[in-house]
């Protein structure tokens, strides 16, 4: 029932029995956790019902990768898991000690790259003196969070380091008081260069910097039309949505890939693009209720619908001269980052940081 949820989170549009197999089997282990009855007579397990506890309270779309790597470490019994047939055994290559050696060596070198990234955000936030435009540095170590528990592996830090650091500009310039101060000290070329005093030297990136200052110097201005649009509450969901596409173009050229000229990608990328910007204006305006926003989102259907879509489109096989799968994930991983902030208690969430970003695994 376990496995089945989890799968059926995977759904499609128009996908009625997977989402009939959702409801059920996640009715099925609300209530066996509610009556204290989360066992397998198959396999005695270290922690089944850690397992199913997060499963039922982060589903897909609220799981980022390196939450459940490390919640998943502490759950892995290892050989010390134990099978139940006519006699008891195990299956060492299902369970293994040395499995989950080396996940505990490869989460703790990770995280010992992730700290000095996070060491060299601070500089980089007191030396651009963004305190200035109302940007705190809690704000700054939730970016730089979500970036890394996102994106983690060791050698894509230039989309790690691009993504925290373009979303703490943006707050730096929806703080501003007036349109006059982001046009005077926050815009244009004064972003992009802020962007790559983060790099030690320009090396990193994968595009020619003219390329890449060009790129992003247009997104930018593209994103800073978006403050001025509409009322209070229609123009922090409109940024919201903003935001997200600027994540996603700023991660993009670190990445050192430009937005789609074949028109089968550029028709994929569009659409993308709709998607990401209607679900992340809808989580804005779920996220402003406080701790009702998990029934706001749960019931906001038109969201849910959305969100199949946007995973059919990324996970579905790509076509001749389609958009290429890194692109598309890229979209899904900042879609889940903005979903996950919506979802998440503050309190869970300040455990989670501690877990992924500062508590090694002994």
């Amino acid at each position: 029932m376990y496995n089945l949820n989890r799968a059926s989170q995977l759904i499609f549009p128009n996908e009625e029995i997977l989402k009939q197999a959702k409801n059920f089997s996640y009715q099925f282990l609300k209530e066996k956790r509610a009556s204290n009855q989360l066992l397998d007579k198959w396999v005695i397990a270290k922690d089944l019902p850690g397992e199913v506890a997060y499963a039922l309270d982060f589903p897909f779309y609220a799981s980022l990768p390196r939450i459940e790597t490390r919640l998943y470490i502490e759950q892995y019994g290892g050989d010390g898991d134990v099978w139940i047939g006519k006699t008891l055994y195990r299956m060492l290559y299902v369970n293994n000690v040395l499995y989950l050696d080396l996940a505990k060596a490869d989460f703790n070198q990770c995280q010992a790259i992730h700290q000095l990234e996070w060491l060299r955000l601070q500089r980089w936030y007191e030396e651009c003196g963004l305190t200035e435009h109302g940007t705190w540095q809690n704000f700054v170590l939730r970016a730089y969070f979500l970036a890394s528990t996102s994106i983690f592996e060791p050698d894509r830090s230039a989309e790690r380091l691009g993504w925290a650091g373009t979303a703490v500009l943006a707050e730096a310039v929806a703080n501003s008081t007036t349109t006059d101060a982001i046009h005077s000290k926050l815009i244009g070329e004064v972003l992009v260069g802020h962007i790559l005093r983060l790099f030690d030297r320009p090396r990193p990136l994968k595009l020619p910097i003219h390329i890449f200052r060009r790129h992003l110097r247009r997104a930018w201005g593209e994103w800073l039309v978006k403050l001025e649009v509409g009322e209070s509450q229609q123009r922090c969901c409109l940024l919201q949505g903003g935001t997200a596409l600027l994540l996603v173009r700023s991660i993009e050229l670190c990445a050192g890939r430009t937005e789609p000229e074949d028109e089968p990608a550029r028709l994929e990328y569009a659409r993308l693009v709709r998607l990401t910007i209607s679900i992340c204006g809808r989580l804005q305006s779920c996220a402003r209720v406080g701790e009702a926003s998990r029934v706001r989102i749960e019931s906001d259907s038109d969201m849910d619908s959305e969100m199949h879509e946007l995973v059919k489109c990324v996970l579905e096989p790509r076509g001749p001269n389609g958009l290429n799968l890194e692109t598309k994930q890229t979209f899904l991983a900042v879609v889940k980052s903005i979903y996950y902030l919506a979802w998440c208690p503050s309190t869970k969430l300040n455990n989670h940081i501690t877990k992924v970003l500062f508590e090694q695994v002994e």
